[in-house]
């Protein structure tokens, strides 16, 4: 919907700017208001606690908090109301995209719909002359025959079914429109399985700057033992005789 050359959208998010906006002027005013009002209690504060009390000085100074603090309580007002109407214009914005959204995917359904209810008459219509044509032949060959019986068994199936799936499928885009049916959304696309290597195939080389390792004769750190003049007798079990 449009309003003024400008979509309801594009008004409400110009009257968001404009709102956030205004906030940042009154947040900026408060900072302002609130350190005059801190300057005017201290003011304040040090006349009460001066050896030489002045009533009228005293009057002056109690004046300016009242205003000060008048000035202050004043903006807070206004920035309360404002958050108010932020939040008003926030859930409108959110309301007139979502109807938006509601409104275009009603359409895209009816239109959907309206191709198939195009097509059915036509894929019903070749199924029977298919089915013509095998008749012409069935008594002939036994499976054309049958053949023949299951499309003409199938067809009628499928306008029947298809007379209550159009009739329910012609509500969604009502329903939809009137959010008492979710929107459909468009099934994600798989994401792609990367390739599994198999690291057995691979053939391993080792670097070439690796010289070969030579084991060398176990002398340093080992002692010798004789053995030779130790007598050693080995027991071995046999069958009996």
């Amino acid at each position: 919907m449009k309003l003024f050359g400008r979509t309801r959208v594009q008004k409400l998010e110009a009257n968001i700017a404009s709102l956030a906006k205004q906030a940042g002027q009154l947040a900026a005013k408060r900072a302002t208001a609130q350190q005059a009002l801190d300057k005017a209690i201290s003011d304040r504060r040090g006349a009460l606690l001066s050896v030489n009390l002045d009533d009228r000085q005293l009057n002056k100074l109690q004046a300016a908090v009242d205003t000060a603090t008048s000035i202050l309580e004043g903006i807070d007002d206004a920035i309360s109301i404002l958050k108010q109407q932020q939040v008003e214009a926030e859930r409108q914005l959110a309301a007139e995209r979502d109807a938006a959204e509601r409104a275009a995917a009603a359409e895209k359904l009816a239109a959907q719909i309206t191709a198939i209810e195009a097509e059915l008459p036509k894929y019903l219509k070749q199924s029977r002359a298919f089915a013509d044509a095998l008749s012409a032949i069935g008594r002939l060959h036994f499976e054309t025959g049958q053949l023949m019986h299951f499309v003409q068994n199938v067809v009628g199936q499928i306008e029947i079914a298809a007379n209550f799936a159009l009739a329910d499928l012609k509500t969604m885009p009502i329903a939809i429109r009137a959010g008492q049916q979710a929107i459909p959304r468009d099934e994600p696309k798989p994401e792609a399985v990367p390739d599994i290597v198999d690291r057995d195939d691979e053939k391993v080389t080792p670097p070439s700057d690796l010289a070969p390792v030579v084991a060398s004769e176990p002398t340093e750190n080992f002692i010798v033992l004789d053995r030779s003049s130790e007598s050693r007798t080995i027991k071995v079990a046999g069958p009996d005789f």
